[in-house]
């Protein structure tokens, strides 16, 4: 990695309404959807919605009224959420760009407050949701970052790799999702966040095996020799991808 010139700012915003409607209406239609009719069951009835026209304007009429529902608490939250992300920022980002060895380019980041519990991450964009209410938001909104500075490196160093295989359900995707719980239980983010080491991995990515041997665990032993003992994340990108070829 080169000298860290500037680190990027993470904003903070209300996500647009328009915004926000079309993210948890494509939710809606994926197997994410239970996470979201669990904490909001006024959605279910959307499943029995014929027409994408009615889908989207029932949608966005049920986000208004759970954000007036939720009335300051939006608002409330956001700040808390700033408030607590800032006095880790510094340390998390340096962390983040060490380990995985790129700078940050010459953009910021966007937080969206959000009320869809999922938290996706927009790779073009580099913004992220997040809940107003959300437990361990710092831990979040390193674990999205990471998955930016990953993509990053890996369209720096694999170029061939297509744009398309970043996403769902694309193993590269698989990667980047094992891979940032990996880095947020490396010891530089534990002192940055001030966390437990834990690894919490998605049950559908903690059940992964190739050659009977967990994914998971697999990759947590590449990046121990890879990332932590030689420092070379780019090998560790290199060996990953050679072993998932094998994942079916």
């Amino acid at each position: 990695m080169t000298s860290q010139k500037k680190l990027p700012q993470v904003i903070f915003e209300q996500m647009p309404l328009e915004q926000e409607t079309e993210m948890i209406m494509g939710f809606l239609d994926e197997d994410w959807s239970d996470v979201i009719i669990k904490k909001f069951p006024q959605l279910l009835m959307i499943k029995s919605i014929k027409t994408e026209e009615e889908k989207r304007k029932t949608i966005k009429n049920e986000i208004t009224n759970i954000r007036q529902e939720l009335g300051p608490k939006m608002d409330d939250g956001l700040l808390l959420v700033k408030d607590n992300w800032e006095k880790v920022e510094k340390n998390t980002l340096e962390a983040l760009a060490e380990i995985i060895q790129t700078d940050y380019p010459k953009r910021d980041i966007t937080a969206y407050i959000s009320i869809n519990p999922i938290c996706p991450r927009f790779l073009n964009k580099w913004s992220f949701s997040v809940p107003p209410d959300h437990k361990n938001p710092n831990k979040t909104i390193a674990h999205e970052i990471s998955h930016f500075l990953f993509f990053k490196k890996l369209k720096e160093e694999f170029p061939e790799i297509e744009r398309g295989k970043y996403e769902s359900p694309h193993k590269e995707w698989v990667l980047s999702e094992i891979l940032a719980v990996i880095i947020l239980c490396d010891n530089r983010l534990i002192k940055a966040l001030n966390i437990p080491k834990y690894y919490g991995y998605y049950p559908k990515h903690q059940e992964l095996k190739i050659n009977g041997e967990l994914l998971s665990k697999s990759l947590e032993n590449l990046y121990d020799d890879m990332v932590i003992k030689k420092k070379n994340f780019t090998e560790f990108i290199k060996k990953s991808l050679e072993l998932l070829k094998d994942l079916k």
